[in-house]
């Protein structure tokens, strides 16, 4: 479990009320919405002036009098870097301060055993590649591991037979001179709906990372105090059918054997050998086919069963679907609801089912946040 208690500065509460208005504001109105005394306010502002934090637009109203001040936020007043890693290969991100990316950069990688040295190389060469204004405005670094950071015996577990330890983070902290986050995949993707999308509002939601493996967060915001805590979970291993698959840890039925990415190209590839990536699965060749709707029926059916179980365990405001299946949700979406809530006695209805905005990218995003998240929030 990460819980983080926000700041309860008025500088942080100020902070957030301008991150979220999207808009022009004037201090009278930041003063009142937040209870918070105008010269308090006005102070607070001129500071974030001084950081370059925010514009200072134009004068607003009419008469002779003394005119109110309108400003703007600044969204490229900061960066930050995010960092994905996947069993052979690393993505790295450069984002502003309201998320959108800047720079991309996609590396093989040779090991996750070789992580320490391959990911230290990786940052600095893109770091070096940045200019100077940039590198100035950089708050830090965060990674996205598609396994369990435990912080309690200091390791990162890829898989239960493959881990290593954390000491090495503080290696890059030192190398790079920047705060340097590690999170679980599903937790970032969680940090990326949860500050960035439509979905902010919500006191209590889920995600649902479908890559290679299956995982999930479940993502709680506390309204009085805007802390937020989250937890990850590894559902890739819930046993949905017995005596089903053999999955990669031995035990049969395992969810992630039935909808992860790589097992949705297996099923396709068994019929159509020639499939080679997750993009051809969705062409209408395949599609069309008699043999290519059963395969995706089946794939509709047990992603139902799963989240099914999801929504009865934990009854999020949003169950929010991340991964590149985003992209193809004009083709499952119907059919997957209607399994759903097929004969249902769930207490939330459909509209409880959502895909990111995102689509495969809220967990690099969210990585890449989440330094401005602990260092502004």
């Amino acid at each position: 479990m990460y819980q983080k208690k926000a700041h309860e500065t008025n500088e942080n509460n100020v902070f957030r009320y301008i991150f979220y208005s999207n808009c022009e504001f004037v201090i009278k109105d930041v003063s009142e919405n937040l209870n918070i005394s105008f010269p308090t306010v006005k102070k607070i502002i001129d500071n974030f002036l001084k950081k370059e934090m925010l514009f200072n637009q134009k004068k607003i109203g009419t008469g002779v009098g003394r005119k109110a001040v309108e400003y703007s936020f600044n969204d490229f007043f900061c960066y930050s870097i995010g960092v994905r890693i996947k069993k052979h290969m690393a993505s790295i991100i450069l984002i502003n301060a309201k998320g959108k990316i800047i720079c991309e950069k996609t590396s093989a990688f040779s090991h996750l055993d070789k992580i320490q040295g391959e990911l230290l190389n990786l940052i600095k060469d893109f770091i070096n590649s940045l200019s100077k204004n940039i590198k100035d405005k950089l708050v830090g670094v965060g990674i996205s591991v598609p396994g369990i950071v435990n912080r309690e015996n200091e390791f990162i577990e890829f898989s239960s037979k493959n881990k290593v330890h954390l000491s090495f983070i503080e290696e890059i902290k030192s190398e790079l001179n920047l705060p340097v986050f590690m999170e679980n995949e599903s937790n970032l993707a969680s940090i990326g709906e949860g500050f960035l999308s439509k979905y902010s509002k919500c006191s209590l939601f889920t995600v649902l990372t479908i890559n290679d493996y299956v995982g999930i967060s479940n993502f709680q915001q506390q309204n009085s105090s805007k802390g937020f805590n989250f937890k990850a979970g590894r559902l890739h291993h819930m046993i949905i059918e017995t005596n089903g698959r053999t999955c990669e840890c031995g035990a049969k039925g395992c969810w992630g054997a039935y909808i992860s990415n790589k097992s949705l190209i297996s099923d396709f590839k068994r019929v159509f050998p020639e499939i080679s990536t997750f993009e051809n699965i969705f062409s209408e060749k395949y599609l069309n086919s008699e043999k290519g709707k059963k395969i995706l029926d089946n794939y509709i059916k047990y992603l139902a069963i799963g989240i099914k179980n999801i929504l009865f365990f934990s009854n999020p405001e949003k169950l929010i679907i991340s991964g590149k299946i985003c992209f193809y949700k004009d083709i499952i979406k119907e059919k997957l609801i209607e399994e759903i809530y097929k004969d249902h006695i769930f207490y939330r209805g459909k509209e409880t089912i959502a895909f990111s905005d995102f689509n495969d990218d809220s967990i690099i995003i969210g990585a890449a946040m989440f330094p401005i998240v602990d260092s502004l929030f």
